[in-house]
C-alpha cells in the first residue's frame, strides 16, 4: 500500500480552486441554482447564510405551508450535558429517542396533504460512525426501526421532514479529528439542508467553549453559533425535561 502526499496549491480540488474561497460559483464559470425545493424557508435561510452567502433562497410557493403539529420550522439546538465522550454520546442518543417518540404521530402537513408522522419521516445524522452504532441501538431499542441513521456522508442527497444532527464529543478536547472536523461548514451545511421542516443540532454545550487559534477558526465556530440564532433559543435537557 502506498499513500502520496499533494502540498499546497495541488491539495485543492478542483471546484474548490474555481471557487476560491467565495460562497458561490462565479457566474462566468458555471451556474448556482439559487432555489431550494427541498427546504422551508426557516430551514434554508441559516443554511443560506452558513454556505452559499445569503444567495439561496427556498421555494415559498411549495415549502412555506409546511406544517407539523407542536413544533416549529427551522434549526434549533438540543442541549445535552456529558463529559469525557469523543465519538459516542449515550446521552445524545437517549435524548435523539425521547424526541422523536413525542414526534412520531404528530399531523404533518405538506404539499401532498395532511398525515400523521411516520417514523420513515425523521432521519438522524451523526459526526461519526461509533455515534451511528450507538444511536442505531437505541432506536432499535425503543421500537423506532423506521428511523434512518447515517453519517453525513452516507446522507448526502437524502431529505426527511425532520432531521437530528449529533455531534458526539463533549468538548473541543474531546473530538478526535479536531473540533474543525465536528464544525466544517460543509459538513454542517450537507447535515442540516436534509430538512424538509425542522432541524435539531444535538450537542454538549461545552463542545463551542474554547478560543479558536486562528481567524478562521473563529470565524468557523461564529458561523456555527450563528445557524441557530434566528430560530429559537438552544433547548437544554432541562427545559425539555420541565
Amino acid at each position: 500500500m502506498s499513500q502520496g502526499t499533494h502540498f499546497e496549491p495541488v491539495d485543492e480540488s478542483a471546484l474548490g480552486w474555481l471557487v476560491d474561497a467565495a460562497p458561490t460559483l462565479d457566474p462566468s464559470l458555471g451556474y448556482f441554482l439559487a432555489q431550494s425545493w427541498r427546504m422551508h424557508p426557516q430551514v434554508c435561510s441559516p443554511v443560506s447564510r452558513l454556505s452559499y452567502g445569503g444567495q439561496l433562497t427556498s421555494n415559498e410557493e411549495r415549502t412555506a405551508s409546511r406544517r407539523l403539529e407542536g413544533r416549529e420550522p427551522g434549526v434549533q439546538e438540543f442541549l445535552v450535558d456529558h463529559d469525557g465522550n469523543s465519538t459516542d454520546s449515550a446521552e445524545e442518543a437517549e435524548r435523539i429517542v425521547d424526541e422523536i417518540k413525542a414526534l412520531i404521530g404528530n399531523k404533518w402537513t405538506d404539499e401532498d396533504g395532511t398525515r400523521a408522522l411516520e417514523t420513515s419521516d425523521v432521519l438522524v445524522v451523526a459526526a461519526y460512525n461509533a455515534q451511528v452504532v450507538m444511536i442505531r441501538r437505541h432506536l432499535d431499542e425503543a421500537g423506532l426501526r423506521g428511523v434512518l441513521v447515517g453519517t453525513v456522508d452516507k446522507f448526502q442527497g437524502r431529505e426527511a421532514p425532520v432531521v437530528f444532527f449529533s455531534l458526539a464529543a463533549s468538548s473541543a478536547e474531546d473530538a478526535p479529528r479536531g473540533i474543525s472536523f465536528l464544525l466544517n461548514r460543509n459538513r454542517v451545511n450537507v447535515a442540516i439542508s436534509r430538512a424538509e421542516y425542522a432541524a435539531y443540532v444535538v450537542r454538549a454545550p461545552r463542545l463551542t467553549d474554547f478560543l479558536p487559534a486562528s481567524p478562521a477558526g473563529l470565524v468557523e465556530l461564529g458561523t456555527f453559533l450563528a445557524l441557530t440564532q434566528t430560530s429559537g433559543r438552544p433547548i437544554s435537557a432541562s427545559a425539555h425535561e420541565s
